[in-house]
């Protein structure tokens, strides 16, 4: 059976993932079943692969990741029913110096708390930004999703990317120190091609203006837990970051206290100041539901579907091919996210996907630095996220606006383009320092 090159039984993998998931079969089941295939099809025992994907199951890191995925969704929605991102919101909408700017700031504010359709949360708030239709509805649909994403790549509540982090090896720290290029770009780029200055827009944004004194307030008070989940996360990092070499704990043990500890002691932080809050009561209560659980099991369908890839090799062999064939390493690292994302239309599915065969491609070490192989990988896996079809916050902020996807994707084609352009040119000389 292993006379099949790699490089079809993964394609051929894949697309029954692909296929499985578009029968509605869910994704983390469906990656998990499909890593078993593969590690039997290369020959692998069925015993030792149900072993293998048990280890994983109860990795600590496992174990570990997920419930950190439930605690940052219970936190995104106790802070969506306390009211607090609402008065974060609007609040912002007030202090904005214009209705084009406020309209790039709520969703990209909105867009720290990774709910999954969460575009949908920001699209009235944009919608009520240009009363007068100054702008067309296609141009607010493809705003409210373009920057309800623009934070994604480095903002570390994200699951996609806490997973990267997971399957790198990167600490969260060095992760957004690497990918934090793209806030900007992508904040620029959408302000430049999506939201453009109109002469005929009013410099005031829409709605009673109120003394500075109480919209500021307003907006400390929305964005204080967010504001103590990040200072907490990183001071702690500095800490341990500090202390830990001295401890003399087990490499592996302090590898894991640095990957979650800061972020969970930031995450209980901020959970408290939304329970203390005035109209925190109960907020956290039934925070935990059914899309939680289903991602949840997602990620550890991923994790199955990476650990059982890794067992057989299939990365070196399909490494191997492509120099066969001529096919440049780095053609791969950025088509196979490229691909996963247009064909799962969420960051887990990218990443977890395209980037345990990535990390197989690029080892730690080669002629090609790793980190700037990550960095390459994230950039056309998103890509591919935006554009997918799949992807539910541009169904809803379509839905929303109604206006069909096409529409919505030409809108933001452009910056898309000029982001993936600026990321090859960001990485080429990212690699250049780190060689």
């Amino acid at each position: 059976m292993q006379s099949i090159p790699a490089l079809v039984q993964v394609a051929v993998v894949f697309v029954l993932v692909v296929i499985a998931s578009a029968r509605k079969i869910h994704l983390g089941l469906a990656a998990a079943l499909g890593g078993f295939v593969l590690a039997l099809w290369r020959g692998m025992l069925p015993l030792a692969a149900v072993r293998t994907a048990f280890a994983e199951v109860i990795n600590p890191d496992t174990v570990l990741l997920v419930l950190l995925m439930a605690c940052i969704m219970a936190f995104s929605t106790a802070m969506k029913k306390s009211g607090a991102m609402a008065a974060f919101s609007s609040s912002l909408a007030a202090l904005a110096p214009s209705p084009r700017i406020a309209m790039a700031l709520a969703p990209m504010l909105i867009g720290t708390l990774p709910v999954p359709g969460g575009a949908i949360l920001s699209a009235p708030l944009v919608d009520a930004m240009d009363p007068e239709r100054t702008r067309s509805a296609a141009v607010l649909a493809a705003a409210n999703y373009w920057f309800r994403h623009s934070l994604e790549l480095a903002w570390p509540l994200y699951p996609a990317f806490i997973l990267t982090s997971s399957l790198t090896g990167l600490s969260a720290g060095r992760l957004m120190a690497l990918n934090f290029y793209a806030m900007p770009v992508l904040l620029t780029a959408g302000l430049l091609f999506i939201l453009p200055p109109l002469r005929l827009v009013s410099a005031a944004v829409p709605g009673p203006r109120v003394a500075f004194g109480p919209r500021l307030r307003a907006f400390a008070s929305g964005f204080a837990p967010l504001a103590l989940v990040l200072g907490t996360y990183i001071l702690l990092d500095r800490l341990w970051s500090t202390v830990s070499p001295s401890l003399g704990l087990a490499p592996a043990l302090s590898a894991l206290i640095s990957r979650f500890g800061p972020i969970y002691m930031g995450i209980a932080v901020g959970s408290l100041k939304v329970a203390l809050s005035p109209t925190g009561s109960g907020a956290f209560r039934n925070s935990i539901g059914l899309a939680t659980l289903k991602l949840i099991a997602v990620i550890v369908g991923i994790r199955v579907f990476s650990v059982l890839l890794g067992a057989v090799g299939i990365a070196d062999a399909v490494s191997g091919e492509l120099a066969a064939a001529g096919i440049p390493t780095l053609v791969a690292v950025a088509v196979l996210p490229l691909v996963a994302g247009l064909i799962t239309g969420v960051g887990f599915g990218y990443v977890g996907l395209a980037f345990p065969i990535v990390l197989g491609l690029v080892p730690a070490g080669g002629s090609f630095p790793r980190e700037a192989a990550v960095v390459l990988g994230g950039a056309f896996g998103y890509a591919g996220m935006m554009l997918s079809p799949l992807h539910v916050c541009m169904v809803v902020t379509s839905e929303h606006f109604g206006v069909g996807l096409a529409a919505t994707i030409r809108r933001f084609a452009l910056p898309l383009g000029v982001f993936v352009a600026v990321a090859m040119g960001y990485v080429s000389l990212l690699a250049f320092v780190l060689v």
